[in-house]
């Protein structure tokens, strides 16, 4: 039996502290015992050592790209309620007095709403929510009056993306403390090659039922992260065929 074939230089940044996590997670519910063997014990617990602060560090780019996102997505809100002051503000002068009428209507509940933008994200996202059901719900059937539809439909669908990565996002907080994250990354996986190497040669050399079932732990993550690998590489020769 031999190691499962991987580059893991390939993995993308938070798939490399994954890939540890996940064989470090496995060879525990293996029940395997580090201490059958010195060598293989000093290098399993370096490599356990060394992946708290990986994981620490990895979980902070983590933070900063979900806030990043969170940053994004409100924008996008914030523009789709900008769009739709500016679609009735046009109806200010107009000469149809169904249009006079329904921006009346609809220009106090925007005015109601008129700071939303600058209140804390879940006060925000509350005021959307009543915004689109008071526009939807204002006399003189003003939303279709002044064809508003598509714009209201637009601010939902991003107030509701918002709510979702805000209910998904990292309970971690952002820390203070700065990390060298390709050094990490670098020393990691120097001991984690030395350890699958020398888990490979002596399942090899010993042929035991020790290094056997130890090399199948190391083999499965290997597996599962090469197989991630194979399809996003394929995905992207499929959008770039001539890459």
């Amino acid at each position: 039996m031999k190691l499962y074939p991987i580059s893991v230089s390939r993995l993308q940044i938070l798939e490399s502290g994954q890939f540890i996590t996940n064989l470090i997670a496995d060879y525990v519910k293996s029940r395997l015992d580090p201490a059958t063997d010195a060598e293989y014990k000093s290098q399993y617990e370096a490599l356990t050592t060394l992946s708290t602060p990986y994981n620490d560090a990895l979980n902070q780019i983590k933070a900063q790209k979900e806030t990043e996102e969170l940053m994004n997505l409100d924008t996008l809100r914030d523009q789709s309620l900008s769009t739709i002051r500016r679609a009735v503000s046009v109806f200010e002068y107009s000469r149809d007095a169904r249009e006079v009428s329904a921006y009346k209507e609809v220009a106090i509940i925007l005015r109601k709403y008129s700071d939303i933008e600058r209140a804390n994200y879940p006060a925000e996202t509350l005021g959307i929510d009543k915004v689109v059901a008071e526009i939807r719900g204002a006399k003189e059937n003003a939303m279709d009056v002044l064809q508003l539809d598509k714009h209201v439909d637009l601010l939902e669908e991003d107030n509701a993306a918002f709510k979702a990565k805000f209910a998904d996002r990292s309970s971690d907080v952002i820390s203070s403390v700065s990390y060298d994250v390709k050094t990490m990354r670098k020393e990691i996986f120097e001991v984690y090659n030395t350890l699958a190497e020398y888990v490979a040669l002596m399942a090899k050399i010993k042929n035991d039922a020790y290094f056997l079932d130890t090399l199948k732990v190391f083999n499965y993550s290997r597996e599962y992260f090469a197989d991630i690998l194979a399809r996003r590489e394929g995905i992207n020769k499929k959008n770039n065929p001539k890459t």
